[in-house]
């Protein structure tokens, strides 16, 4: 195994409190492979089968979903260490439900369905933390579903909110363009722009391209 393998092995949180050896004599005990992607690669699409368990070495990967009219909505982009579509690789429908392309050259490390539950078996610790994976992407789901409900001032709250906390700072860096972040929040772009214009207005936030500097909690009406 490469010391970039086990980086990205060590930032997964499959492998929480696990040293480095035990992560080599983990993975020395089933098959794996890394796949190469270089930017605009897709890894797989939507429809496709569900037969491996997919970790992000190295690089960065968009979700997305195709709508209506050709249009892209973007779920979300992972890192080195996350892990993408855990909760189908046991579905009883095992099928992708997102297209995943790479967004810059990617490794990614894949382990088939058999070898994976046969990991799982080695050490109680990574039944554990799957478990753990699993909860909190549904903890992150069950966001998304509540910012369906909201409206475009409140989504764009919510999610100023979420970046402070996880950024801590007031200044917040975007790593998406207007476009991808209106499809992230499944609106128009020109609806988003009005929407931070009028935040900007009333003294909440600062816009300079992608920086936003947070002067007060954005108000909710």
């Amino acid at each position: 195994m490469d010391i970039d393998t086990l980086e990205g092995l060590r930032k997964c949180p499959l492998f929480e409190g696990f040293s480095d050896n035990e992560i080599i004599d983990l993975m020395h005990a089933i098959r794996y492979r890394v796949t190469r992607l270089f930017k605009g690669d897709f890894l797989f699409v939507a429809g496709e089968d569900c037969i491996h368990a997919n970790i992000l070495i190295d690089g960065e990967v968009v979700a997305y979903l195709e709508g209506a009219s050709d249009r892209y909505i973007r779920m979300s982009t992972f890192h080195a260490g996350n892990m993408f579509a855990p909760a189908f690789l046991f579905a009883q429908e095992r099928r992708y439900p997102v297209t995943v392309q790479a967004t810059a050259n990617t490794k990614v490390l894949r382990i088939h369905s058999a070898d994976f539950e046969r990991l799982l078996e080695l050490d109680s610790r990574l039944t554990k933390n799957f478990a753990v994976i699993l909860s909190n992407l549904i903890a992150g789901l069950t966001k998304k579903v509540e910012m369906l409900l909201l409206s475009v001032r409140e989504k764009i709250v919510f999610f100023l909110k979420e970046e402070q906390r996880r950024q801590q700072s007031n200044t917040i860096q975007l790593s998406m363009s207007r476009q991808e972040l209106a499809d992230h929040f499944s609106i128009q772009k020109y609806s988003l722009q009005r929407a931070l214009n009028e935040l900007q207005e009333s003294g909440a936030i600062r816009v300079d391209g992608k920086t936003i500097e947070i002067l007060s909690f954005p108000p909710i009406p």
